[in-house]
């Protein structure tokens, strides 16, 4: 096939039979169900770093208790790690020199070497088969904890606590210094869309590394393309496994419609994961400074996206994400009036996402299951500390953006993401309410929702369009 093809399950989850993840059940199921999927993770994230040095060692890296009756158990899942993380490598650096080497490749070779990639790096970032047998009969975390303390935060991080725009907004000329080193890689076809990868230095000095995104556009591209950038939610590995739902649901389904959509990783997440730690895992393990650090970092890197897209001739540009994407969103609607125009969105698309972060952290349920409540404590973490920290945690009180222009989408059971706590910043920001939209369901009901319905992506279509007709008017006028 000259071309990437929409995965079974998307077929799947989107068929009659995919009904039942909506259902109240799953949801639970679901939920219950993320310790020992982040278990496993975290065990072949130590596997990283740990493979040669022993049973003992690689137990000590995972953050979990002395276990010498699994000791030959280990050695042989890390022995089997070690053959797959191998061809892992082999295959990244086949496909580094065609995508990124300049390297003269057919369309058909950068098919197979990308369907290969993602088949190898699926099975390496989510070996649980390997490593399945660690979640359920030994003590490893979901997450090894590096929670800052809370005096050592107020004291590094009290300027920006009094002036938020020391981590949110950055200089035009720094914008502008950023903005051509954006580099593209080679194209490959999927299905009804070409797709590339774009990365750059992140703009952010606390992440330290380049910033990539992944790109969709119509395979018969002609003329201004209106382009939504969209983030996915926490620990999602993005393009890193051959299913990516924000790929299918939204990128795939709108671009051969003719629009340009971009899906960032977020810092630490996909192609940015640290060595040593899962995807996203940061972001949780040094809570709250890692949450605060993330969405100030992909806010400032989704400006330099949406510069970039104007200058590709996107008439406009619309701004989006789900759960931690939607945090990221509602931060560059909230904080964009002090960037440069050109890295300002025309519209927002938050979805799943809470409005009060430093509540979140004191009452979200993902608080609980992942023992965050109990790092936090340790680290002196009370509720009023995390308070102190809103102006760097949640998004401004008041809006950057036309609330006109902005539409949202929730669970009204969502306790991961606390539906209240959304509700309340939509109210403060005036977003009227046909803009929107609340699906009965929880977290990972808005996530089936999202993937099995039209409501969302018909949604950007439609205001895409009209901020279109708006700005032809404009012009014309």
């Amino acid at each position: 096939m000259d071309h990437l093809e929409t995965p079974a399950v998307h077929r799947l989850m989107t068929s009659p039979a995919g009904r039942l993840l909506t259902s109240r059940p799953f949801e639970a199921f679901k939920t219950q169900l993320l310790p020992r999927e982040f278990a496993v993770v975290r065990a072949r994230a130590a596997a990283d770093v740990a493979l040669g040095d022993g049973p003992e060692a690689f137990l000590r890296e995972v953050g979990a208790p002395p276990a010498p009756h699994l000791h030959d158990r280990i050695e042989r899942a890390l022995a089997k790690y070690a053959r797959l993380r191998e061809a892992y490598d082999e295959t990244m650096t086949r496909w580094e020199s065609v995508f990124w080497g300049g390297y003269e490749s057919r369309p058909d070779e950068r098919v197979a070497i990308e369907r290969e990639r993602r088949t190898v790096s699926q099975k390496r970032a989510k070996p649980t088969d390997i490593f399945g047998f660690l979640a359920t009969e030994h003590l490893v975390p979901s997450v090894k904890f590096e929670t800052p303390n809370a005096d050592a935060a107020r004291s590094r991080w009290h300027h920006e606590l009094a002036e938020p725009e020391r981590l949110y907004g950055f200089a035009e000329s720094r914008a502008t210094e950023e903005f051509p080193r954006v580099e593209r890689s080679a194209t490959v076809r999927g299905p009804g869309t070409v797709e590339f990868l774009l990365r750059f230095t992140s703009p952010s000095p606390h992440v330290g590394e380049n910033a990539t995104a992944r790109v969709y556009e119509p395979d018969d591209a002609d003329g201004d393309l209106p382009t939504v950038i969209f983030h996915s939610g926490w620990g999602m590995f993005d393009d890193q496994l051959v299913y990516w739902p924000e790929e299918e649901y939204l990128a795939r389904a709108l671009a051969p419609e003719g629009y340009r959509v971009i899906l960032p990783d977020a810092p630490w997440h996909g192609r940015r994961e640290l060595l040593g730690r899962y995807s996203g895992e940061p972001y949780i393990a040094r809570a709250p400074v890692g949450l605060f650090t993330l969405y100030s970092a992909a806010a400032l890197e989704t400006a330099v996206l949406v510069d970039w897209a104007r200058t590709e001739g996107a008439p406009v540009v619309g701004v989006g994400g789900v759960s931690l994407g939607g945090s990221i969103a509602l931060h560059v609607g909230g904080r964009c009036s002090d960037w440069p125009e050109s890295m300002q969105p025309d519209l927002l698309f938050p979805v799943g996402m809470p409005g009060g972060i430093d509540q979140t952290l004191v009452a979200g349920e993902l608080t609980e299951l992942l023992a965050l409540d109990s790092a936090l404590d340790a680290a002196g973490w009370t509720g009023d500390a995390l308070h102190e920290f809103a102006p760097l945690l949640n998004p401004p009180k008041d809006p950057s953006i036309d609330p006109e222009r902005v539409f949202s989408f929730v669970g009204t059971r969502d306790e991961i993401a606390p539906t209240q706590t959304a509700q309340t910043l939509l109210d403060a920001w005036g977003v009227p309410a046909a803009n929107r939209r609340e699906w009965d369901c929880g977290h990972f009901g808005v996530m089936a929702n999202l993937v099995r319905g039209t409501e969302f992506p018909a949604t950007v279509r439609q205001e895409l369009d009209a901020a279109v007709r708006t700005e032809r008017k404009t012009v014309s006028a």
